[in-house]
């Protein structure tokens, strides 16, 4: 099954470089459809681009925190430097506390296969 989803451009660039192998998602009901063997097409919002991705494997967690701690900044896409606060900080920017406690969170371990 394909999915599409939106990506701002640093993100979009980590995976298409290949160094971010797992996208953070909330476990909404959108979300919940994609299954390891799908393939999820991410639109850049800032640049006129896509990427099609494979899904190797779908990681559920019940907060952001603890997918956070489970995996690398390198993994997720962020600064090597970041302390769990700042990356929790950032990910809030995008997402409200009140659907992680509904929803939980989701770590989907992707990998590129075209532009």
């Amino acid at each position: 099954m394909n999915h599409n989803m939106k990506l701002y451009d640093k993100p979009f660039q980590l995976i298409e470089n290949g160094s971010k192998t797992i996208e953070v998602r909330l476990n909404d009901k959108k979300r919940q459809k994609v299954q390891a063997g799908d393939f999820i097409i991410f639109e850049n919002i800032e640049k006129n681009q896509s990427i099609k991705v494979e899904v190797l494997k779908v990681i559920k967690y019940m907060s952001f925190q603890a997918l956070l701690q489970a995996h690398s900044n390198k993994e997720i896409g962020m600064d090597e430097k970041m302390q769990l606060s700042q990356k929790l900080a950032q990910i809030y920017q995008i997402y409200n506390q009140t659907d992680e406690i509904h929803y939980g969170a989701l770590a989907l371990k992707i990998r590129v296969l075209s532009k």
